[in-house]
């Protein structure tokens, strides 16, 4: 059940001058993921921090409306 296509794969394929080339590319993704990580984590602490301030001015001002 070969195709076409994956007979003249092979063709298609060029040669790889220098395998340490790939490994700076592989790097520099693993780079800008872990930068893009960081970056997203860095925003979910800053949601969770603002929702607990919200939580406590909600608290304080129940208990404000509560003591009037």
């Amino acid at each position: 059940m070969l195709t076409l296509w994956m007979l003249t794969l092979p063709l298609w394929q060029s040669e790889v001058g220098n395998p340490h080339r790939f490994n700076n590319y592989l790097m520099l993704g693993y780079g800008v993921m872990g930068l893009i990580a960081l970056a997203y984590i860095g925003t979910l602490a800053m949601r969770q921090r603002n929702l607990q301030k919200d939580l406590q001015l909600m608290a304080q001002l129940l208990q404000e409306d509560e003591q009037t």
